[in-house]
C-alpha cells in the first residue's frame, strides 16, 4: 500500500476523534449521549462489520489459519502481560492501583481505535482477524482482567460468565463457522449490515474524542505513574511484539494487525471496570487520555515501520 494513501487514511481517523473532542467540548455530546452512542457502536454498528467482513472478505480462510491466528492473539496478550509485570512492580504505589496499571498496560483499544484503524488501512480484509482477536481480547479482559483489577475479591464479586456475553464477542463466535462454511445471507441483508457497518469508524472515533473532552487535563499530570505506562503501552510492548512474532508468523496480514492492535492505547474498559469496581477512575481516565492524545504520533510511525 502507497505510504501516502496509508497517512491519508490515518489523518482522516484523528480528524474524526478531533470532531469527537470539539461536540464533547462544547456539549453538542453529553456524557449521557457519548454513553448511548457507546451502546450503540457496541451493540450494533461493531457486530454488523465483523459479520460484513465474513460476508466481503475475499481472503481463502481455513480452521487451521483461525485456530492459529487465536493462539497467536492469546500469545500477543501473553508478552504484553510479562514485559509489562516487573515494570508495573518496580513503579510500586498502592497493590490496588498497580493491578490497574497493569491492566492499562497489557490491554488496547482494540475494538474503538485498533479495529477502525485496520479497517481504514486495509479495508474489510483485516476485518475477520480483528474480530477473531476480540473473541480472546473479551475472553480476558473479563476474567483474568477483573482480576488483575480488583484482586481476590472477599465478597464474591469479580468474574462472572454473563460478563462474557456481549454482542460484540457473541457475534465475533458466529462469524467463525459463517467464514468456514461460506455461508450466504441474502444480498438485501448483507447490504443492509454492510452500510450499518460503515457507521463503526466514525462512532468510534467521536467517542473517543468526546470522551478525551471531559478529562481535566490537570489529572493526567497528576499520577507519574502513567508515563511509563504509556511507553510501555505505545512502543515497547509493541516492539518487543514484533520482535518475537516475525519469528512465527509468516503471513504479513497476520503479523502487522497483531502488532499494531499491540501498540494501541489504553483500553477504555480500564476506565469503566475502574468504575465498577471502585477503582482508581482518575488514573484510568488519565491514561486513556495520555496514550490516545500520543498515539497521534506513535501510530503513524508504528504503520509506517510495518509497512515501509
Amino acid at each position: 500500500m502507497d505510504m501516502l494513501v496509508i497517512i491519508n487514511k490515518l489523518v482522516v481517523v484523528f480528524i474524526l476523534m478531533a470532531a469527537g473532542f470539539a461536540v464533547g467540548k462544547f456539549n453538542v455530546l453529553t456524557k449521557d449521549g457519548n454513553k448511548t452512542l457507546t451502546k450503540l457502536v457496541l451493540s450494533i454498528t461493531l457486530p454488523c462489520t465483523i459479520l460484513s467482513s465474513v460476508f466481503e472478505n475475499e481472503m481463502e480462510i481455513t480452521a487451521g489459519n483461525t485456530v492459529y491466528f487465536l493462539l497467536m492473539s492469546l500469545l500477543t496478550l501473553l508478552i504484553a502481560y510479562l514485559i509489562s509485570l516487573p515494570v508495573v512492580r518496580l513503579m510500586g504505589g498502592e497493590k490496588a492501583n498497580r493491578g490497574l496499571l497493569h491492566f492499562m498496560a497489557v490491554f488496547s483499544n482494540s475494538g474503538f481505535m485498533g479495529f477502525p484503524i485496520l479497517l481504514a488501512l486495509f479495508g474489510v480484509s483485516s476485518a475477520y482477524y480483528v474480530a477473531l482477536f476480540s473473541v480472546i481480547f473479551n475472553v480476558l479482559v473479563f476474567s483474568v482482567g477483573v482480576l488483575m483489577i480488583v484482586g481476590k475479591s472477599r465478597d464474591g464479586s469479580g468474574f462472572s460468565l454473563k460478563m462474557l456475553l456481549n454482542p460484540t464477542l457473541i457475534v465475533a463466535l458466529l462469524a467463525i463457522p459463517i467464514a468456514l462454511t461460506g455461508l450466504k445471507f441474502p444480498p438485501i441483508i448483507t447490504e443492509a449490515i454492510r452500510i450499518t457497518g460503515g457507521m463503526t469508524i466514525p462512532g468510534s472515533m467521536i467517542i473517543i474524542g468526546s470522551s478525551l473532552a471531559y478529562v481535566p487535563i490537570k489529572t493526567v499530570f497528576s499520577e507519574w505513574r502513567i508515563f511509563p505506562v504509556s511507553l510501555l503501552k505505545l512502543v515497547i510492548i509493541p516492539f518487543f511484539t514484533w520482535l518475537i512474532m516475525r519469528q512465527i508468523i509468516s503471513n504479513e496480514m497476520m503479523l502487522v494487525t497483531l502488532v499494531i492492535l499491540s501498540g494501541m492505547p489504553v483500553a477504555a474498559m480500564a476506565s469503566i471496570l475502574a468504575i465498577e469496581y471502585n477503582r482508581n477512575e482518575r488514573i484510568a481516565s488519565a491514561g486513556i487520555f495520555l496514550t490516545t492524545l500520543l498515539s497521534a504520533i506513535t501510530v503513524p510511525l508504528l504503520v509506517y515501520l510495518l509497512l515501509m
